[in-house]
């Protein structure tokens, strides 16, 4: 770490791939590619800013695996609402939500908040299928009660009425196919379609 080896700056001009891999079992070394992300978000946004007039010629996108494990990224909220108009995108792979409001606190909505589109490909925490089920809004749904007395006078009769519905309870969205994804983008109706695999769309 006594010199630079990773110039960062120029990942933005050209086609280039880097990977940063971490322990998964020791953190004692997180903050170092906490510190190291901060200044990759910085360097970017200058150079886009400074040698090409605000965007960068290629699109850098940041696929953060096991984000919770990386370290706490310093005004991250703040820097994931200003990074994609300098053609930087970064998705942020968790196992839960909760592991994101752990991290950052108040600032986990905000986070969430600038994210155009959000993929559950499945899980059991609570708060998440709760979050998801009300993600994906209502039905409408017709409702049919029949009733029946019996006796002397008799009666029959027959009520039709509209009713919503969630289109998944937490329950039936804890219970989704692991076959299948759910996918939310800004602006769209949720889409739940059979997961890909990445290497196949080579």
């Amino acid at each position: 770490m006594s010199y630079d080896e990773l110039q960062l700056d120029l990942l933005g001009d050209q086609k280039s791939a880097f990977f940063v891999i971490i322990s998964d079992t020791d953190d004692t070394f997180n903050f170092v590619v906490a510190i190291m992300y901060t200044q990759l978000f910085n360097l970017l946004c200058e150079r886009a800013d400074d040698v090409y007039n605000g965007r960068l010629p290629y699109h850098v996108r940041l696929l953060l695996d096991e984000f919770s494990n990386i370290g706490h990224i310093p005004k991250w909220d703040k820097l994931i609402a200003t990074i994609r108009s300098r053609e930087i995108s970064a998705s942020i792979i968790l196992q839960s939500k909760s592991q994101l409001k752990t991290m950052y606190k108040d600032a986990a909505e905000t986070i969430i908040g600038n994210c155009d589109s959000t993929l559950f490909l499945g899980g059991k925490e609570e708060s998440t299928l709760k979050e998801i089920s009300e993600i994906l809004g209502k039905e409408t749904i017709d409702l049919n009660t029949y009733g029946k007395s019996t006796g002397r006078n008799g009666n029959y009769s027959t009520n039709y009425q509209l009713s919503g519905r969630e289109l998944m309870t937490p329950d039936e969205v804890r219970m989704l196919d692991n076959r299948y994804a759910l996918l939310f983008i800004r602006g769209e109706r949720p889409v739940m379609d059979l997961k890909s695999v990445s290497y196949t769309h080579l």
